[in-house]
């Protein structure tokens, strides 16, 4: 990429920035499946998928906030998107389960 240009990422509003991430990490999630691997198994109670977990997750990371504070803003103004995410304890334990699926 030319030095001078800035990665078109940038460029993205966060709406389109978070479907784009969403339909990326279904994706690969479907794929993992189709190869074998297992996802983890939902937590009792659990309402939000995997999916949209992990995509809140890498959509924090990537505008560069703090997973904790950045996950208890999301709650409120994303909830348009994520309408039924769990308490933060559950939101890590759902990663921390999840973190062999990213190794791949």
């Amino acid at each position: 990429m030319h030095p001078n240009r800035e990665h078109p990422l940038y460029y993205l509003d966060a709406e389109t920035l978070l479907v784009a991430t969403y339909v990326w990490v279904d994706d690969e999630l479907k794929a993992l499946v189709a190869q074998g691997h297992k996802l983890p198994k939902k937590q009792k109670h659990q309402k939000a998928t995997l999916a949209e977990l992990l995509t809140l997750a890498i959509f924090l990371l990537l505008q560069g906030q703090d997973l904790a504070k950045g996950y208890l803003a999301a709650k409120t103004t994303l909830k348009p998107y994520f309408p039924s995410l769990p308490h933060l304890s559950r939101f890590y334990r759902v990663l921390q389960k999840a973190h062999g699926l990213l190794a791949h």
